[in-house]
């Protein structure tokens, strides 16, 4: 064997030293390596504000230059949540919205800190002191469930001032309390910042999983948003891309799978009458980490399965209740479900308050709300519940996204609690007393076409949707009885009468407005045609009696409502006018529509408005004219009216339905000239003459 001499020590020694010595050089080369001509600078903050553009760009105070989050998930589904922000004011009125930055948060599923916050200004950074952060109570009405908001107040800004902010967040998000960085060197690694031994208050209610749903547009242009989420390689994720194209990326390493989502140059979320929110329109990200809807039922079922114990004052009070009815335990089982239903939808109040762990996705306990009887959308299923048990009913929670769609991704897209009843195995009957106070129906027609999820023990698989509920299901019918007199004087009757959605908007007419003070309100109503209206009286239906239809009855006198011209009288279809523009009686026709739409229609719930005038004329008087408009037969819209004599009786008949609650822009023409027709009807004039034309 070759033995090393000195001689050859000291070579491999004058080489290492000579490498040692070469990395240092080697490493300055590649830090400080000189951008090649063509290629853009480095992207930092500075020229990310720069480039930003200013007020000629954009129709807005302010922009966001970038919204960027890292979500780091752990195995038992607590998540940190790096945050990095940049904003630019672009007007004075930009900087008095950004004077102040909020941080909107709920100390039960998360907790917020704001790391760093600069002002950038003339290419410097500065700081704004984070110690001056208020921590304020979240102003809050009807849920009081301890919401907090983080605040700082900065200094005054300039035209052309940049914000960089810096936080961190962890916890989970839910639906129900929804509220509706570039620099990696720059972000603080929340796992690491803010983990302490408290995190268990902050694991998700399905333990080990995660969801979101991202958002991608705000009320103002974003330049660059990107979303990041670090997921253990043992949880497989689910997403689906909703509204608009997203750009995507997954990578891999040994221990997780990053999955990062972004867009460019996003336009600030519109706003239009009467659409959907946001949920349902902006580009989005659903995702979530649950394998099935079938595990999410069995979840929300086991997580709540011990909330409805049925007590003996609890039973005696079910009894009680069925008797006041006319019923009893064994009866016609549509019958005692609607009486319980009714019985809570107007006697548990809505009002949140914490009562214990769990807030926004766990059923209090049923003997806890029969002594407080108030609580939120849950405690009113809860509640139902158990009555409905206690009365031998098979009924389950059930979760839904009132107002809005639930895409078929087995996340929490939920803000709502209802109950569902089996009736059959398999076949179920859904309730809602959170949505029926002062309405006939046990589930409104506002919630039609709307998906839920069932919390059943043997797991529901399938994401399930409320059937649609067509015009005539919620009908106002107006019929008008009324006699003109020679000098223009019109007096009679208008009976009202609905169904549905109209049973509802007519019986919350009697009940917003003291009983003596009916008269003014439909004399409010009437206004709208004639200001010397007289209301004669207001008779209507007992809105506690849900075994029949709301009706209401009004007795006017409107002297000189029809002009004297060339010897006849000329007038406009009296109710048409009075009904067609109020929110309550008419919902479609109480916007001024725009010529064109870019969003959907959301308008709740169909209708049909079915209003027939038969006004007796002065002895001789005959129909003059021929006041009528074409009809109108669109996909979502329709309308529908004639004009005739019967005798002395001249009859005005119009019929105008809204055949979906949504619907796209591509529909919208069609629905805006029923709606132009029903204005064309009510704005012609109808002329009477001694002896007809």
């Amino acid at each position: 064997m070759r033995r090393h001499s000195f001689y050859d020590g000291l070579v491999l020694l004058f080489v290492a030293v000579l490498l040692m010595a070469a990395v240092p050089a080697w490493a300055q080369l590649e830090r400080d390596r000189p951008t090649p001509p063509g290629e853009p600078e480095p992207v930092t903050v500075f020229s990310r504000v720069a480039n930003a553009g200013t007020a000629d760009d954009y129709d807005s105070g302010h922009v966001i230059v970038l919204d960027e989050s890292v979500s780091r998930v752990m195995e038992n589904g607590v998540t940190y949540v790096d945050l990095y922000t940049i904003y630019k004011v672009l007007t004075e009125g930009g900087a008095q919205t950004l004077s102040a930055l909020e941080w909107h948060f709920d100390p039960r599923s998360s907790y917020v800190e704001v790391a760093e916050v600069n002002v950038i200004r003339d290419g410097e950074r500065i700081p704004v002191d984070v110690g001056l952060i208020l921590d304020l109570p979240a102003p809050q009405r009807s849920i009081y469930w301890s919401d907090r908001i983080k605040e700082l107040q900065l200094p005054r800004l300039k035209v052309g001032d940049g914000i960089e902010v810096v936080a961190m967040r962890k916890g989970y998000n839910y639906a129900l309390l929804a509220d509706d960085g570039d620099e990696p060197s720059r972000m603080i690694g929340a796992d690491q910042a803010i983990r302490s031994d408290d995190d268990d208050r902050y694991i998700p209610p399905m333990v080990g999983h995660y969801f979101d749903i991202l958002i991608m547009q705000a009320n103002v242009p974003v330049i660059e948003k990107r979303y990041t989420l670090v997921l253990p390689n043992d949880k497989l994720l689910q997403s689906q891309v909703y509204n608009a194209p997203i750009y995507s990326r997954t990578h891999y390493d040994e221990e997780n799978t990053t999955y990062t989502w972004w867009l460019y140059d996003i336009p600030p979320a519109p706003h239009e009458p009467r659409m959907p929110g946001n949920w349902d329109i902006s580009p989005k990200v659903v995702m979530t980490t649950a394998a099935s809807w079938e595990q999410k039922s069995q979840w929300f079922f086991d997580v709540n399965k011990n909330q409805f114990k049925v007590t003996d004052d609890i039973r005696e009070h079910v009894e009680h209740v069925l008797a006041e009815a006319g019923l009893k335990i064994g009866d016609d089982p549509m019958k005692v479900a609607e009486e319980l239903n009714h019985w809570v939808a107007q006697n548990i109040r809505y009002s949140g308050q914490t009562m214990g762990e769990g807030e926004g996705f766990t059923l209090h306990p049923s003997d806890m709300l029969f002594e407080y009887r108030s609580g939120v959308c849950k405690d009113i299923a809860s509640f139902s519940i158990t009555l409905l048990r206690a009365a031998g009913l098979n009924v389950y929670p059930a979760m839904t996204m009132a107002g809005s769609t639930i895409e078929d991704i087995p996340a929490d897209q939920f803000n709502h609690c209802v109950v569902a009843w089996e009736k059959e195995p398999g076949d179920f009957v859904m309730l809602d007393p959170t949505w029926v106070p002062f309405n006939n129906d046990i589930w409104s027609k506002l919630e039609t076409e709307q998906q839920y999820v069932i919390g059943h023990p043997d797991g529901v698989g399938e994401l399930q949707e409320i059937r649609y509920s067509p015009p005539e299901e919620s009908p106002l019918n107006v019929v008008h009885t009324a006699t003109l007199s020679e000098d223009g004087t019109l007096s009679g009757t208008i009976h009202l009468d609905g169904m549905g959605a109209l049973d509802s908007r007519l019986r919350r007419i009697v009940y917003n407005s003291q009983k003596r003070a009916l008269d003014e309100v439909f004399a409010g109503v009437l206004g709208s045609i004639s200001d010397a209206v007289e209301i004669k009286s207001v008779k209507h239906y007992d809105i506690f009696n849900f075994d029949g239809f709301m009706w209401i009855e009004i007795e006017y006198e409107i002297p000189g409502y029809a002009m004297m011209v060339d010897g006849g009288l000329e007038f406009r279809p009296p109710v048409v006018n009075a009904i067609k523009d109020h929110g309550y009686l008419f919902r479609a026709g109480a916007m001024d529509w725009d010529e064109e739409r870019t969003t959907d229609v959301f308008l709740y719930y169909t209708q049909r408005l079915d209003i027939t005038e038969t006004i007796s004329l002065p002895r001789g008087f005959q129909l003059a004219n021929d006041p009528s408009v074409d009809s109108v037969d669109e996909t979502y819209a329709s309308f529908s009216q004639d004009a005739e004599m019967n005798g002395r009786k001249l009859v005005l008949h119009s019929l105008t339905e809204v055949k979906r609650r949504q619907f796209g822009p591509e529909g919208y023409d069609g629905f805006k000239k029923a709606i132009d027709h029903l204005d064309d009807w009510a704005g012609t004039t109808v002329r009477v003459t001694k002896g007809g034309a």
